[in-house]
C-alpha cells in the first residue's frame, strides 16, 4: 500500500484530481463528466441528423436535443427516482414516453443552466484542488 501511495505522489498534480480524496475534487470530476457526456451527445446528434434534417441548421438542433435529453432525464431523476409504477409493460410503456417527453422539455431549458453549473464548479473546485497542489509542493 504505501508502494502505491508514493508512486502516486510522484507522478504530479494531475493524477491527484482523479485519486484524490476531496470533495473538491470530487465535484470537479463529476462536473467534467457531465460536460464531456453533454459535449458527445451534442456530437453524436449533429452527425446522425434525425430530427431536423429538411431545416436550416438543423444539425445543431439535433445536438441540443440529444444533449438536453440527457440533462433533463438526469434532472428528472432528482425527483423521481424510486418511483415504483405498478402495472404490466403497456403502462410501463406509457410512463417511460411520458417520462422522456418530460425530460425533453425540462432539458431544453436546463441545459444551459447545467452547463453554466457545471463550467462554474469545474473552474472554482480546479482553482481550489490546484492552490492546495501548490501548497503541498
Amino acid at each position: 500500500m504505501t508502494t502505491n501511495t508514493t508512486v502516486f505522489k510522484r507522478m504530479g498534480n494531475f493524477l491527484s484530481l482523479v485519486f484524490s480524496d476531496f470533495n473538491e475534487a470530487r465535484v470537479f470530476r463529476e462536473a467534467f463528466m457531465r460536460l464531456v457526456i453533454y459535449t458527445m451527445l451534442f456530437a453524436i446528434g449533429y452527425r446522425l441528423n434525425l430530427v431536423f434534417d429538411n431545416v436550416p441548421n438543423g444539425r445543431i438542433f439535433d445536438g441540443y436535443v440529444m444533449a438536453a435529453l440527457f440533462c433533463g432525464l438526469s434532472v428528472l431523476s432528482g425527483f423521481m427516482n424510486n418511483m415504483i409504477c405498478i402495472g404490466g409493460c403497456l403502462t410501463m410503456l406509457f410512463f417511460m414516453i411520458i417520462k422522456l417527453a418530460v425530460s425533453l422539455a425540462i432539458g431544453i431549458i436546463a441545459l444551459p443552466i447545467c452547463v453554466s453549473m457545471d463550467l462554474y464548479r469545474l473552474f472554482k473546485n480546479g482553482a481550489v484542488i490546484i492552490r492546495t497542489n501548490c501548497n503541498t509542493l
